[in-house]
């Protein structure tokens, strides 16, 4: 007689905690996707999806910057801070039921950084032992590289310098595992849907070119807390296109929008407002004429005013005297010069630069505000702080990296977003080792300043080692001035409940309810 009643109370409790199943959540999407390869070609364009459909060893908490982790149960550091020993969680499994292995890491990896790697973010590894002279073909043996399969489970990671915290660096989309059978069998293609199998919550549904990716639950991903089964992105670059569909009803949610502009369009929400790690800045060609001139570069650092540059709308955007925002070391100081015409004149003339009207410098910048106005204006104050005759290079976002290879630009206006939640991401740009060093720069006390920053033993000591660093890159150096940092807004419905949005500002949405 027990029994029935029993088994109706268990049944009860267990249905009435599990959240009701098979509801879609349709979500702007700036951009439209070109690969969803994220060991090889993605960019920020397509972090949106990737995020939710893969996880690495390690992420993080819920709107938090602590590493926790993720496919990994475990990590084992060496008490010299050079070796890392991951243990892959036994119940992670890929989309089509295969369990995740350590394997799926190595491959990854040791396909980021092959010779014949296309990835633009290669570099992340070279902190391992001997990933950098096996991508450069100085050594040809992958065994040399410090990326080692102890068995299925375990994964051991041998670095070339102390690191701290190297596990941050597990939580970036490039170093997630990835399924080697999958690309010998279906080659360019393995990315496509009905194709891709997954780590993360959700997995490829559709593509549908231009309009939309549909995103649905990954069977085998531990159940989380949701009643969201689909999420549908639909690409839309137009912002106020996106808020009449939030109006509408149709988007439940915007993101990546300044505050501003969502409290003017939508009087009656509240946005929630996200610091950023992200800085923008003016960084300087020192391979080029007359870029090359570290006078000359002087003089065009001290002609800019980040006050007077900021358009009037753009209290998103916060001048800032270093290229490390808070609250990340390296951040409580400055290391950017004042602005000064006068003593900027005084450089123009020991320069020996000839200025007439045929000198002329080219700036590259994006197209979308506020950044065009930016570049206007920094336009305007170097020609009357300086007489500089500038023309204004401005080029849709999704252009502006092909454009920046050319090496072809005097001076560009760069926005780095910060991958790995760390003080040295920000100084990556300018590193000898970096894809993304426009600026030709090398400097080997810059370089030792950073490793000494990050085998620092206390905050105050990792915050004097960046500080320097910094000083050495724009104040002795002048290579780069910062000129902001970001800040974004997001709002939602009242029923959209548990939205987590990571140091990039990209949502994750594995716990998301509506």
């Amino acid at each position: 007689m027990w029994v029935k009643p029993l088994f109706m109370l268990v049944f009860s409790a267990y249905f009435l905690s599990v959240p009701a199943r098979g509801k879609t959540l349709n979500i702007p999407l700036m951009d439209a996707p070109v690969s969803l390869d994220w060991n090889g070609l993605s960019t920020m364009i397509e972090a949106p999806l990737i995020l939710n459909l893969n996880e690495g060893l390690f992420g993080y908490g819920a709107n938090s910057n602590t590493p926790v982790p993720a496919l990994a149960e475990s990590l084992e550091k060496s008490s010299d801070l050079t070796e890392y020993t991951f243990k892959i969680r036994k119940n992670a499994k890929w989309s089509d039921g295969r369990p995740v292995l350590a394997g799926d890491f190595a491959n990854a990896w040791m396909r980021l950084i092959s010779p014949q790697s296309v990835s633009i973010y290669i570099y992340y590894l070279f902190d391992i032992l001997n990933a950098k002279e096996f991508n450069r073909k100085e050594i040809s043996d992958p065994s040399l590289v410090g990326i080692k399969v102890s068995d299925d489970h375990t994964l051991k990671v041998i670095l070339n310098r102390p690191y701290a915290d190297w596990e941050r660096t597990t939580a970036f989309w490039p170093l997630f595992p990835i399924r080697k059978d999958q690309i010998e069998k279906h080659g360019a293609n393995w990315w496509r849907p009905g194709v891709l199998v997954s780590s993360g919550p959700f997995v490829l549904e559709s593509y549908e070119a231009g309009r939309s990716v549909v995103l649905k639950r990954n069977p085998h991903y531990p159940a989380p807390k949701s009643d969201i089964d689909t999420l549908d992105f639909r690409i839309s670059s137009d912002r106020e296109e996106m808020i009449r569909k939030f109006k509408s009803g149709l988007f439940e949610f915007l993101w990546g929008m300044p505050t501003e502009m969502l409290r003017k369009s939508l009087p009656d929400t509240k946005p929630t407002e996200l610091d950023l790690l992200r800085g923008h800045l003016l960084a300087l060609n020192t391979a080029k004429f007359p870029m090359n001139n570290l006078e000359f570069r002087k003089a065009l650092l001290k002609s800019v005013s980040t006050e007077k540059i900021l358009p009037p709308d753009s209290s998103h955007l916060i001048p800032i005297k270093t290229f490390i925002p808070p609250p990340l070391a390296g951040s409580d100081g400055v290391a950017a010069f004042v602005f000064t015409p006068k003593e900027a004149k005084e450089h123009i003339r020991k320069s020996g630069v000839l200025r007439n009207s045929k000198l002329r410098i080219r700036i590259l910048t994006s197209l979308s505000e506020p950044f065009f106005s930016i570049g206007k204006n920094i336009q305007t104050e170097l020609a009357r702080n300086l007489g500089v005759n500038v023309d204004l290079a401005a080029h849709q976002a999704r252009d502006l990296t092909t454009y920046m290879n050319l090496g072809d630009y005097d001076a560009t206006l760069i926005t780095w977003t910060a991958k790995v939640f760390s003080p040295q991401d920000f100084l990556l740009p300018y590193s000898k080792d970096a894809t993304y060093n426009r600026m030709n720069y090398s400097s080997k006390t810059f370089e030792n300043r950073i490793a000494e920053g990050i085998r620092a033993k206390s905050r105050k000591e990792a915050s004097r080692k960046f500080l320097e660093a910094q000083s050495i890159l724009s104040l002795t150096d002048a290579v780069a001035l910062p000129l902001f940092r970001e800040k974004t807004g997001f709002v939602t419905n009242s029923r959209i409940k548990q939205i987590q949005f990571n140091h990039m500002g990209i949502p994750i949405l594995k716990s998301v309810t509506h």
